[in-house]
Protein backbone atom coordinates (compact mmCIF):
# COMPACT_ATOMS: atom_id res chain seq x y z
CA UNK A 1 0.00 0.00 0.00
CA UNK A 2 2.87 2.74 0.32
CA UNK A 3 5.00 2.88 -2.39
CA UNK A 4 5.80 6.33 -3.67
CA UNK A 5 9.18 8.11 -2.89
CA UNK A 6 9.51 11.37 -0.85
CA UNK A 7 13.38 12.41 -1.53
CA UNK A 8 14.06 9.19 -2.52
CA UNK A 9 12.12 7.53 0.39
CA UNK A 10 9.27 5.94 0.97
CA UNK A 11 6.59 8.07 1.99
CA UNK A 12 2.78 7.54 4.15
CA UNK A 13 0.17 6.08 2.01
CA UNK A 14 -1.47 9.62 3.01
CA UNK A 15 0.54 11.20 0.41
CA UNK A 16 0.47 8.30 -2.27
CA UNK A 17 -3.21 8.57 -2.35
CA UNK A 18 -3.33 11.90 -2.90
CA UNK A 19 -0.79 12.32 -5.57
CA UNK A 20 -1.51 9.32 -7.55
CA UNK A 21 -4.98 9.79 -7.01
CA UNK A 22 -5.68 6.27 -5.31
CA UNK A 23 -4.86 4.60 -8.64
CA UNK A 24 -1.90 2.89 -7.28
CA UNK A 25 -3.36 2.46 -3.34
CA UNK A 26 -6.80 1.21 -3.91
CA UNK A 27 -8.56 -1.64 -5.08
CA UNK A 28 -11.83 -1.85 -7.19
CA UNK A 29 -10.35 1.48 -8.29
CA UNK A 30 -13.46 3.33 -10.72
CA UNK A 31 -12.96 6.61 -12.17
CA UNK A 32 -14.99 8.62 -14.53
CA UNK A 33 -15.17 12.43 -15.42
CA UNK A 34 -17.10 14.84 -13.37
CA UNK A 35 -18.89 18.16 -14.25
CA UNK A 36 -15.97 21.14 -15.14
CA UNK A 37 -13.63 18.68 -16.42
CA UNK A 38 -12.50 17.04 -13.24
CA UNK A 39 -11.63 13.35 -13.09
CA UNK A 40 -13.29 11.82 -9.76
CA UNK A 41 -11.88 8.56 -8.30
CA UNK A 42 -14.06 6.15 -6.04
CA UNK A 43 -12.06 3.45 -4.04
CA UNK A 44 -11.37 0.63 -1.67
CA UNK A 45 -9.24 1.42 0.96
CA UNK A 46 -8.12 -0.64 4.01
CA UNK A 47 -5.00 -0.28 6.69
CA UNK A 48 -3.38 -1.35 9.98
CA UNK A 49 -2.04 0.46 12.33
CA UNK A 50 -0.62 -0.33 15.98
CA UNK A 51 0.42 0.97 19.02
CA UNK A 52 4.11 0.32 17.82
CA UNK A 53 3.66 3.03 14.70
CA UNK A 54 1.12 5.13 16.43
CA UNK A 55 2.16 6.54 20.08
CA UNK A 56 -1.40 7.61 20.49
CA UNK A 57 -3.43 4.45 20.66
CA UNK A 58 -2.98 2.09 23.82
CA UNK A 59 -0.73 -0.57 24.36
CA UNK A 60 -1.31 -3.90 23.01
CA UNK A 61 -3.79 -2.19 20.38
CA UNK A 62 -4.12 -2.98 16.70
CA UNK A 63 -6.85 -1.30 14.34
CA UNK A 64 -7.95 -2.58 11.23
CA UNK A 65 -9.68 -0.54 9.07
CA UNK A 66 -11.73 -0.65 5.63
CA UNK A 67 -14.27 1.71 3.60
CA UNK A 68 -14.09 4.13 0.77
CA UNK A 69 -12.43 6.78 -0.72
CA UNK A 70 -13.68 9.75 -3.00
CA UNK A 71 -11.32 11.87 -4.78
CA UNK A 72 -12.07 14.26 -7.05
CA UNK A 73 -8.46 16.13 -9.04
CA UNK A 74 -8.93 19.09 -11.74
CA UNK A 75 -5.75 20.06 -13.70
CA UNK A 76 -5.86 24.05 -15.22
CA UNK A 77 -3.55 25.76 -17.35
CA UNK A 78 -4.44 29.88 -17.38
CA UNK A 79 -3.80 32.15 -19.73
CA UNK A 80 -0.09 32.87 -18.61
CA UNK A 81 0.57 29.34 -19.28
CA UNK A 82 0.37 28.76 -14.90
CA UNK A 83 -0.63 24.48 -14.51
CA UNK A 84 -2.54 24.27 -11.18
CA UNK A 85 -3.60 20.78 -10.01
CA UNK A 86 -6.29 20.73 -7.38
CA UNK A 87 -7.21 16.96 -5.42
CA UNK A 88 -9.61 16.77 -2.84
CA UNK A 89 -9.82 13.35 -1.17
CA UNK A 90 -12.20 11.64 1.55
CA UNK A 91 -12.42 8.51 2.88
CA UNK A 92 -14.93 7.06 5.68
CA UNK A 93 -15.24 3.89 6.81
CA UNK A 94 -15.09 0.89 9.87
CA UNK A 95 -12.77 -0.73 11.68
CA UNK A 96 -12.18 -2.92 14.72
CA UNK A 97 -9.79 -3.47 17.10
CA UNK A 98 -8.44 -6.68 18.87
CA UNK A 99 -10.63 -7.00 20.84
CA UNK A 100 -13.44 -6.57 19.02
CA UNK A 101 -14.63 -3.07 19.43
CA UNK A 102 -15.81 -1.31 16.65
CA UNK A 103 -14.84 2.56 15.60
CA UNK A 104 -15.68 4.98 12.27
CA UNK A 105 -12.90 6.73 11.03
CA UNK A 106 -13.22 10.12 8.36
CA UNK A 107 -9.78 10.97 6.21
CA UNK A 108 -10.20 14.25 4.95
CA UNK A 109 -6.78 15.09 2.30
CA UNK A 110 -6.61 18.64 0.00
CA UNK A 111 -3.77 19.68 -1.47
CA UNK A 112 -3.43 22.36 -4.67
CA UNK A 113 0.07 23.03 -6.79
CA UNK A 114 1.19 24.99 -9.75
CA UNK A 115 4.11 25.28 -11.86
CA UNK A 116 4.65 27.20 -14.58
CA UNK A 117 5.20 25.91 -18.46
CA UNK A 118 9.27 26.02 -17.63
CA UNK A 119 9.31 24.90 -14.67
CA UNK A 120 9.11 20.68 -14.00
CA UNK A 121 7.84 20.77 -10.35
CA UNK A 122 4.91 21.72 -8.88
CA UNK A 123 4.18 23.31 -5.57
CA UNK A 124 1.71 24.28 -3.08
CA UNK A 125 0.48 23.22 0.23
CA UNK A 126 -1.35 20.06 1.53
CA UNK A 127 -3.93 19.88 4.59
CA UNK A 128 -4.53 16.36 5.78
CA UNK A 129 -6.40 15.08 8.53
CA UNK A 130 -7.66 11.22 10.09
CA UNK A 131 -9.84 10.34 12.59
CA UNK A 132 -10.90 7.48 14.48
CA UNK A 133 -13.49 7.38 17.00
CA UNK A 134 -15.88 4.56 18.69
CA UNK A 135 -16.60 2.71 22.19
CA UNK A 136 -13.37 1.48 22.62
CA UNK A 137 -10.40 3.06 24.22
CA UNK A 138 -8.59 3.74 20.50
CA UNK A 139 -9.28 7.44 19.96
CA UNK A 140 -7.23 9.70 16.88
CA UNK A 141 -7.32 12.89 15.68
CA UNK A 142 -3.97 13.95 14.01
CA UNK A 143 -3.11 15.96 10.55
CA UNK A 144 -1.18 18.16 9.40
CA UNK A 145 -0.54 20.82 6.80
CA UNK A 146 2.69 21.42 4.86
CA UNK A 147 4.28 22.87 1.76
CA UNK A 148 5.57 20.25 -0.72
CA UNK A 149 7.18 20.22 -4.12
CA UNK A 150 6.48 17.50 -6.47
CA UNK A 151 6.55 16.69 -9.79
CA UNK A 152 2.75 14.67 -9.40
CA UNK A 153 4.72 10.89 -10.21
CA UNK A 154 6.86 10.53 -7.40
CA UNK A 155 9.56 12.88 -6.77
CA UNK A 156 8.68 15.10 -3.32
CA UNK A 157 10.81 17.62 -2.57
CA UNK A 158 10.80 19.78 0.46
CA UNK A 159 7.91 18.64 2.28
CA UNK A 160 7.89 20.36 5.15
CA UNK A 161 5.33 21.04 7.86
CA UNK A 162 3.40 24.14 8.90
CA UNK A 163 1.23 22.74 11.39
CA UNK A 164 1.07 19.01 12.51
CA UNK A 165 -1.38 17.76 15.52
CA UNK A 166 -1.50 14.14 17.08
CA UNK A 167 1.31 12.52 15.36
CA UNK A 168 0.16 11.79 11.69
CA UNK A 169 3.54 10.86 10.16
CA UNK A 170 7.53 12.20 10.43
CA UNK A 171 8.53 14.86 8.22
CA UNK A 172 10.00 15.42 6.16
CA UNK A 173 10.49 11.65 5.09
CA UNK A 174 6.74 10.56 5.18
CA UNK A 175 6.60 7.35 7.45
CA UNK A 176 3.05 6.87 8.73
CA UNK A 177 2.92 7.34 12.35
CA UNK A 178 -1.10 7.90 13.52
CA UNK A 179 -2.44 8.58 10.06
CA UNK A 180 -2.81 5.26 8.33
CA UNK A 181 -4.06 7.13 5.01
Amino acid sequence: MRGMLLVKRLISTAVVAVVTVVLVLCQGTSASAAAGGATKVVSDVSFVITSESCSNLPDGTTIEGSGTLKSITTTRTDANGITTVRNTSHARGTATDQDGNTYVFLYSNEFRVSKSAADPLYSGLMTDHFSLSGPGPARLSNGFTARFTTDLVDVFTNFEPIHAHGDPISFPEGEAHCDPL
